[in-house]
């Protein structure tokens, strides 16, 4: 399972066109890094947009793998402060805490900070639909020299700050079909390790249990659920009046396929979901569930594809 070894630093802070300093807005499944050869993201296999790279050089990653609470979807978000301990966490396992946030919403890093430009490096293989590489973060030291191939085994992978997020209860599996068996299977043991122990979220989290929605604020207030089906909800309820009568319907004319891993086979999210009295509920753990991406076409990101 061979990935890029991309070798550069982390950043909260960019600069405006103008060059006065601008902080950027992290969260708890992603950062931005800045490549120390930029053409090596030109290696990476694209499926949707090509890379957008800041005034700076850095672009947005996106943590493969996992996924946390929101912080900034849509104007929305989750739960606080469970969603920026999932933030602070990523952040501090860089070493690049304290950092301070702008008044009132608390999300744009504030200038000046002092720990930026954090020596680190990436593992991806591609970029996902808007352009961001899909990446396994890391602090320190390459195993291999940048611009290499390297395999990604469970010592690397349990190196990442993508499992070690999951591994404290900082956020939820979320599995798409371009992430390998192998490397699922070790992000499964760490977060029902994680949920056993009620870690983080997992001493909250309402995913299964299920949630009374009501309106977008009742979201904010209490959604500790898996992000995925909060970002359904939050789409739905912008254009739909209060309540989850309609959801299900318009969640299925999106057609958003997902393995079940439990039952074995192909179905929608739709027919994971249960919904009774505008109380939603998740009929399968996130870990057990892997999402097509709409755009998996390139073999080169999902090797299947070419057999």
């Amino acid at each position: 399972m061979p990935f890029l070894v991309i070798e550069g630093t982390f950043h909260l802070v960019g600069r405006t066109e103008s060059g006065n300093p601008s902080g950027f807005e992290p969260d708890g499944d992603s950062l931005q890094f800045k490549p120390r050869e930029p053409a090596l993201l030109d290696q990476l296999a694209v499926v949707g947009e090509p890379v957008d790279l800041t005034t700076i050089g850095s672009t947005q990653l996106r943590f493969e793998g996992i996924d946390a609470l929101e912080l900034h979807f849509s104007g929305s978000h989750q739960p606080r402060p469970l969603a920026d301990e999932a933030r602070d966490f990523l952040t501090a396992g860089l070493g690049m805490n304290p950092v301070t946030y702008r008044a009132p919403n608390l999300v744009r890093v504030q200038p000046p900070v002092e720990h930026d430009a954090v020596p680190g490096f990436i593992l991806s293989r591609a970029l996902e639909a808007h352009g961001r590489p899909v990446a396994f973060a890391f602090m320190g030291a390459a195993p291999a020299p940048d611009g290499t191939a390297v395999q990604l085994r469970a010592p690397l992978l349990r190196r990442s700050l993508n499992y070690k997020s999951l591994a404290a209860g900082d956020s939820y599996p979320l599995f798409y079909d371009t992430l390998f068996g192998s490397l699922r299977a070790v992000f499964t043991r760490a977060a029902v390790a994680a949920r056993r122990k009620k870690l983080g979220i997992w001493a909250d989290d309402r995913s299964e249990s299920g949630l009374a929605v009501s309106d977008q604020p009742a979201l904010e207030n209490d959604a500790v659920v898996f992000p995925k089906l909060f970002r359904r909800l939050t789409e739905f309820l912008r254009h739909r009046p209060p309540g989850l009568a309609m959801f299900l319907p318009w969640l299925a004319d999106k057609e958003e396929q997902v393995l079940d891993l439990t039952a074995g086979n192909f179905t929608h999210f739709d027919n994971v979901l249960d919904v009774q009295n505008d109380t939603v509920r998740l009929k399968r753990r996130p870990e057990q569930l892997v999402f097509v991406s709409a755009k998996t076409s390139n073999p080169e990101v999902a090797p299947w594809l070419d057999v």
